[in-house]
């Protein structure tokens, strides 16, 4: 395996979560409130013949982190949630989409829509009592 593809998805799927929650977590601890929401993937629930071994990892290590750093910060207000994204509309091809919609159980996939609807749940009151979590939003194709 190639090493720069190695470090390629470490720094986007690992370094990216670290540095970007690094650079609010302090002042929410300080306010006595916040959500830090993370966008992961099923990759790293399941594997896939996909070629996507790196891409798991790194997503794995970035829910690792928050569900280690939701205990850390709970007493302080502060919340760290995960969602699990399964297969979005972002392909292009509509045959393909098509193709893929018939093998996700609700018979659809996902938009942006769907994802921003957890988020903004996630970053509400409403959600104060759920922190540590990964919330699959995959149209039932992966449960737990």
């Amino acid at each position: 395996m190639d090493p720069a593809r190695w470090r390629d998805y470490v720094d986007l799927d690992l370094h990216g979560v670290l540095h970007c929650t690094g650079a609010v977590l302090d002042d929410m601890c300080v306010r006595g409130f916040g959500r830090v929401i993370t966008i992961s993937s099923a990759a790293e629930q399941v594997g896939m013949p996909l070629g996507l071994s790196l891409y798991g990892a790194g997503k794995s290590g970035a829910i690792g982190f928050m569900r280690n750093l939701a205990i850390e910060v709970a007493h302080s207000g502060v919340t760290a949630n995960v969602l699990s994204l399964g297969i979005m509309d972002n392909v292009g091809d509509e045959k393909l989409v098509a193709q893929i919609a018939g093998t996700v159980p609700v018979g659809r996939v996902g938009t942006p829509d769907d994802v921003g609807a957890a988020c903004v749940f996630l970053a509400s009151g409403e959600s104060a009592w759920i922190t540590g979590q990964t919330l699959g939003v995959n149209g039932g194709s992966f449960t737990s």
